[in-house]
């Protein structure tokens, strides 16, 4: 395999692609939204925004693939950001870059690639909007304009990214190895520790600015059963589902975690005029929106969701009783027979 070079601007290219604080970060549906686009309009099994880091290739969203990165001197888009076009390899066993690549001699076996290099907004190449396949295809002229529109909604993306202050706080205080052993490996999410320092945080802005917070604890319902009808790879998946499906309903500054098990954290900063119901019932909804296709089976799965709001300058709670509250409101939904959201103001 023919390595990729570095690009001649590569220190100071590494130094912007940090600042952008995208690498070991949660997935965020504004980049699910354009993978899962890509993936059905060119029909490709795999989709993935890539970031490519002094040594690793890091994906920030991934549509049929599992894993969160693969090593830099083994990419594919490596080679893409060295280039202002599309990389487009019909077959990979023919491209004398990547016939001996390890991914195309072995599982998962690719044949064919299209990436796109990305820049941010200081003009750094920072890495790529892909398509994998698994056989060899064509990719026509009318593909590579597709392949460059969704490109540029990425760097679009980037440009108007939202993320609430706390968590961009959070983020510029970690480097990349802390950043990762806060996020949940299976759903991309933040993991109870970050979520609950989220939650720290957010109080302590809401009882300095008086304003109102909103706090859902979400639970999946029957989940054993799941299990064990199924198997937990089959869990894993509707875990998985869950978590995108909370993601697609949220803004990009309220802040989602897994709080343990099958059970989720939400925090909602200043919900504006929303009421705490309506919030919990746009996730409820969210979650049971169809069963999840896994091919030769169809699993049908929803969710019970507590959720409470607390304006700050006229009750302060501490995290502990904010999330004891949620908790109890969860247990009540759960108590009315599942599939149903409690709500309350305190």
């Amino acid at each position: 395999m023919l390595a990729a070079p570095l690009p001649d601007n590569e220190d100071a290219r590494l130094v912007s692609l940090r600042r952008m604080q995208l690498l070991s970060t949660p997935a965020e549906d504004s980049f699910d939204r354009i993978t899962r686009t890509a993936a059905r309009l060119f029909n490709m099994p795999t989709s993935l925004i890539t970031l490519i880091d002094h040594d690793r290739q890091w994906f920030k969203s991934a549509v049929g693939m599992a894993v969160s990165e693969t090593p830099r001197s083994l990419s594919f888009c490596g080679h893409t950001i060295l280039d202002s076009k599309p990389t487009i390899v019909r077959d990979t066993r023919l491209d004398p870059r990547f016939a001996d690549n390890p991914f195309v001699v072995h599982d998962p076996q690719v044949r064919f690639y299209a990436g796109r290099p990305v820049a941010n907004a200081e003009g750094y190449v920072v890495g790529t909007l892909c398509l994998l396949d698994y056989q060899p295809r064509d990719f026509s002229a009318a593909d590579v304009r597709a392949l460059h529109d969704l490109a540029h909604w990425v760097e679009t993306t980037f440009l108007v990214r939202q993320l609430s202050r706390t968590q961009r706080d959070l983020l510029s205080e970690l480097d990349e190895a802390r950043r990762d052993s806060m996020i949940d490996p299976l759903l991309r999410t933040w993991n109870r520790r970050a979520i609950s320092d989220i939650l720290h945080r957010e109080l302590d802005k809401s009882v300095r600015q008086h304003g109102v917070l909103t706090l859902a604890m979400v639970d999946l319902d029957h989940f054993k059963r799941i299990n064990d009808n199924h198997g937990h790879p089959v869990g894993d998946a509707v875990l998985f589902e869950a978590a995108r499906r909370m993601r697609s309903v949220i803004r990009g500054y309220d802040s989602l975690g897994r709080w343990g098990g099958e059970e989720f954290l939400l925090i909602f900063p200043e919900p504006g005029g929303e009421e705490p119901a309506a919030i919990g019932e746009r996730i409820r909804t969210a979650i049971a929106d169809g069963p999840l296709d896994l091919g030769d089976e169809q699993i049908h799965f929803t969710a019970s969701v507590g959720i409470v709001a607390v304006a700050i300058d006229h009750n302060q709670l501490d995290a502990d009783a904010l999330i004891a509250a949620a908790d109890r409101a969860l247990y009540r939904a759960k108590a009315a027979g599942r599939n149903c959201v409690v709500s309350e103001w305190r």
